[in-house]
Formats: structure tokens, sequence, C-alpha cells
């Protein structure tokens, strides 16, 4: 990781003065790739932010907005020290599938955090499975955003794509949920937390469906890739959703670059998220539970050394 000394610290080494005990001796500065507007992990960002710069001595963290896939390839390619990301994604690049074009470096997991589900709404009452969905206008995250593309994984399992579609508009959640209040469009898929805020001031102003995922159409989705999970929509996560919906997911995790962030630095985030990663349930209710065993769930991913050391450390390990 870049060693950035503050400029204080550097007009005191500049003029040969005293005092360099109460400035940061090794300051840091990380860019943390959180995700759009809208979605959980914008804000969940700004919190981690405050935590780490308050538990950990000397460090700045960056924040910057992102997405699944932009998350990865920044991170690997030294963009990012940091950033949100998506399990099925994550395996895909460091497989090098497809939608990447090789094996994405230097990608290593600090930990897991909370399910990310694909929540399919529609203002049509006559959508009952995805393949209700052809001859519909439907919204969804821009190109290149790993819920735009479980939106084709999920039309794919339909026998559906976008071509099926009267129109497909590729925008924030926050502008995806105005279109469906406005009636631009029939129906939304996003891959966030359940519940999300943008989605409960869609219930609360819009009668709204929420469509389910058929079995069928789940094992089309796990064939295409493996990282897809089944998860539920409880009853009453949302207003006038009165029943559980069956839908599909996986979890979000966070991403380390494996090189530019040193084990100490990486020891220091983890365990810093492993004492304070509960509180981050006034964003995401269900990281109330969270804990070291729970960030330490083999995913597939290789974990970053210094996370290994902290999670040993709780005896997660």
């Amino acid at each position: 990781m870049r060693k950035l000394l503050s400029r204080t610290a550097l007009a005191i080494a500049a003029t040969g003065m005293l005092g360099l005990a109460s400035v940061p001796a090794q300051a840091e500065d990380i860019v943390f790739m959180t995700g759009p507007a809208g979605g959980s992990w914008y804000p969940l960002g700004g919190a981690i932010k405050n935590i780490l710069e308050e538990e950990v001595s000397g460090l700045s963290v960056t924040i910057r907005p992102g997405a699944g896939l932009i998350n990865l390839k920044g991170v690997s390619g030294g963009k990012a020290h940091m950033g949100w990301s998506l399990v099925m994604s994550a395996v895909d690049g460091i497989a090098g599938n497809e939608p990447f074009e090789a094996p994405l470096k230097d990608i290593c997991n600090l930990g897991s955090f909370y399910d990310n589900t694909m929540q399919i709404t529609s203002t049509d009452q006559a959508v009952n499975s995805a393949a209700d969905l052809k001859g519909k206008a439907l919204v969804t995250l821009p190109r290149g955003n790993t819920t735009e593309l479980g939106a084709r994984a999920v039309l794919k399992s339909a026998g559906l794509t976008y071509d099926d579609m009267s129109k497909v508009n590729f925008a924030s959640i926050s502008d995806g949920v105005n279109m469906m209040k406005d009636g631009q469009v029939d129906a939304m898929m996003t891959i966030t937390s359940v519940p999300n805020g943008s989605l409960l001031d869609l219930t609360n102003s819009r009668t709204v469906k929420f469509v389910p995922i058929t079995d069928e159409q789940f094992a089309s989705m796990k064939k295409q890739n493996a990282g897809w999970q089944r998860l539920t929509i409880k009853a009453n996560s949302y207003p006038g959703q009165e029943q559980d919906v069956l839908v599909a997911g996986f979890p979000a995790h966070l991403i380390l670059n494996c090189s530019s962030v040193s084990e100490e630095t990486a020891y220091n985030i983890t365990k810093a998220l492993i004492k304070r990663g509960s509180g981050l349930s006034t964003i995401v209710k269900s990281l109330a539970t969270l804990d070291a065993k729970k960030m330490a769930v083999d995913i597939g991913v290789p974990f970053h050394p210094g996370s290994i050391k902290a999670y040993k450390e709780a005896g997660a390990m």
C-alpha cells in the first residue's frame, strides 16, 4: 500500500522541527470502492470509513462510488485498495470467466457480510414469474454491474432476452424507483439487501408485486453460475408483501488488493470490523448478528493473510 505522510508530517520533516510523535508516523490512505446511489454499499462504505478511521491509527479512507464488476477490476488493477464485491462475480473474475476477458490478479477476501438478494418488483399484478415479463418495460442497473448480469441470467432462465422487452432502461436504484413510481416501466430488477431503503420507498408509494423465481428458473441460473444460492424475501419485509417470496442471490463481501494492502493494515482493518461490524445493522438489518465466524466463512476466494491473522486471533479459524 502507498504510505502517505500527512501535510503536517511533511512540514515537520522538512523543517527539522520536533514533535513527530504528535502525528502518525506512517499515515496511510486507502481508496475504498463502494456502490451506486440508492443501494446499500454506498452508505455502508461511509459507515465503514468512520469505523476504520476511528479504530486504526493513522488510517484515512477515501470513498469512491462503484459497482460489482467495476470494483473487482478497480481493486485488481490497483485503482483501489478495498471494495465491495458479490461472490458470484468474484469467483468469475478470479477464474477469468465471462464477462471478464482474463483472470483478475491480486483479489483477496477480507470477509463475508450479508446476503444480496435478487429482487424483482412489478407494478403489473399479472406478472407471476420472470416468463411473464415478456413485452414489459424493464429497468435494471447500468451495464457492467453485477445486478445487470443477474437480470440477464434471470431472463435467460425464462427463455427471454432484452430483445423480448418493450423497453429496457439502465439506471441507479433510486432512478429506477422513480421510473416505477411514474409508470415509465413495469418491472425492476436489482440485487441488494432486504429490506432496501429505495424499495421501501417504492412499496410505500405504489402497489407492487415481488416476483418469485421458480425452481426450474433457479436451476438454469445455478447452471449459468454456481455462485447463485436460494434465498427468501421473508413476509412483511416490505409494506404489502404478506407472503414469503422464494428468489435467489449470493453473499456480499469485502475484497482487498493482495499486494498493495500490507498484512498489518489488512489485520487492523479486519480486526476493527470484527469489533464493530454489527453496528452496521443501522443500514443493513441482518448485520446485527455479524461476527468473526460469519465473516470468516470460506466462499472460494482466498483470504488476505492479514485477515487470516485477525480471524485466528478471534477464534474463527
